[in-house]
């Protein structure tokens, strides 16, 4: 027997493998893949958190400027300047109305608006035709809350109205009517308008008493691209209680134009019998801002 050489009869052993150092190298690697895809995964959440976080602060975009008897609760832009004629027919029994009231509106900023309304009447009655200037009214609108993320807008304002030019044409007393407006986006589909105002008329002799009239509407908004069809029904309450009926159509022809016609229908207490409602309103740019965009690009999502 050799002394170099292995025992006779046992076979040469292979090496022993190195599976320790290979399995802490598994390890080791496995820490660092992990960090990987950690940030991978970070690194991809965060343009997704970012949209939500967007989304959530950006503002709701009004599916409609006007409603014909409810308040909206979108003010202008700063220094955006809305006009609006809205004529208005109504019968009632022997007597008929016609009334044009001119409505001026001004945002002051993205969230307060200046207003006002010039109505100009003519009356058919028993004793013979009346015509003459209306209630002139001033109102101030402020934005309390506008969250795209929430589907919700909030406004709440205050408004006052002098005497009618003509005793026939109006109250006699002053008025003050403080008011809310609420616009609730459902499905991204739907938008549900609803207006609450307490009408304070001051006497206008000293003997006579305030008088308070409660009012509120509600209206549906359905916006199908540049035509939105709207039901509106509205209530007050003053000597007796009155409810009216509106189902109407919006019409978005152009880029800061609105044309709209509703049916008005009285359905109990002292309102017209059945009237036709009309609107045109036209949006102007003050600060030629071609960054605020207009009915015909305004997304009607909420």
């Amino acid at each position: 027997m050799s002394a170099d050489g292995p025992p006779a009869g046992r076979a040469p052993r292979a090496p022993a493998a190195r599976a320790p150092a290979a399995g802490t190298a598994a390890r080791r690697a496995r820490p660092r893949a992990s960090l990987v895809s950690l940030l991978v995964a970070s690194t991809a959440a965060a343009p997704a958190e970012q949209e939500q976080t967007e989304a959530a602060d950006e503002q709701m975009q009004p599916p409609v400027e006007e409603l014909f008897l409810g308040e909206t609760a979108f003010p202008q832009e700063a220094l955006e300047l809305q006009l609006t004629s809205a004529p208005r027919w109504e019968h009632d029994g022997r007597q008929v109305g016609f009334r044009i009231p001119l409505l001026l509106e001004l945002g002051i900023t993205d969230r307060l608006q200046l207003g006002g309304e010039l109505p100009l009447e003519l009356a058919r009655r028993d004793s013979g035709v009346v015509a003459g200037l209306g209630s002139v009214e001033v109102e101030a609108l402020y934005n309390l809350v506008n969250a795209r993320g929430l589907g919700l807008a909030l406004s709440a304002g205050l408004g006052a109205g002098l005497p009618a030019g003509a005793r026939a044409l109006g109250a006699p007393g002053y008025a003050l009517e403080p008011f809310v407006s609420l616009d609730k986006a459902i499905g991204g589909v739907v938008h549900v308008g609803i207006s609450a105002s307490a009408e304070v008329r001051l006497p206008a002799a000293r003997r006579a008493d305030a008088e308070l009239s409660p009012g509120a509407a509600l209206g549906v908004i359905v916006p199908l691209g540049d035509v939105v069809p709207t039901v509106e029904i509205a209530a007050e309450l003053e000597d007796t209680a009155s409810l009216l009926l509106a189902p109407g159509v919006l019409w978005h022809p152009a880029r800061g134009l609105e044309l709209g016609a509703a049916l008005e229908l009285g359905l109990a207490g002292e309102v017209p019998d059945a009237g036709l409602l009309l609107l045109v309103t036209r949006e102007i740019e003050l600060a030629g801002d071609d960054d605020h965009v207009k009915h015909a690009s305004r997304s009607r999502s909420p």
